[in-house]
């Protein structure tokens, strides 16, 4: 579920009018930081269920992505993606610190990428 109030990615792609009836001039664009490779651990507490599932091997890698924001919660196009290393028995703590690390990076890059795209 989005935290968005309804309308929200209607009015970022100016397709509806702002609040006080203004048509948006252009589309915003927005951007979700998502601690999960796409089409894997979509919604909250990706980070515990992505680390769950390779303790207990039911997958091989995980990592993060940006992506654009759609209606569908974390399936947007992905503008960036990265895999994050992850150790068999490690704690969660650590694998925490590392993908965060990991989150500052691509975020940033992701930014510049949308507002290059968007300059006019």
């Amino acid at each position: 579920m989005h935290i968005f109030g309804e309308g929200f990615l209607e009015r970022a792609d100016a397709l509806k009018p702002l609040v006080d009836g203004e048509q948006p001039r252009k589309p915003v664009p927005v951007i979700n930081l998502h601690p999960a490779l796409p089409g894997a651990f979509d919604g909250a507490n990706a980070i515990e269920r992505a680390y769950e599932a390779f303790q207990n091997g039911e997958i091989e890698r995980t990592g993060i992505m940006v992506h654009r924001v759609v209606k569908d919660v974390d399936r947007g196009e992905p503008l960036i993606v990265r895999e994050v290393p992850i150790t068999k028995g490690e704690p969660i703590e650590v694998f925490e610190e590392r993908l965060h690390k990991a989150e500052h990076e691509i975020i940033v890059q992701a930014a510049a990428k949308v507002l290059e795209e968007n300059k006019s």
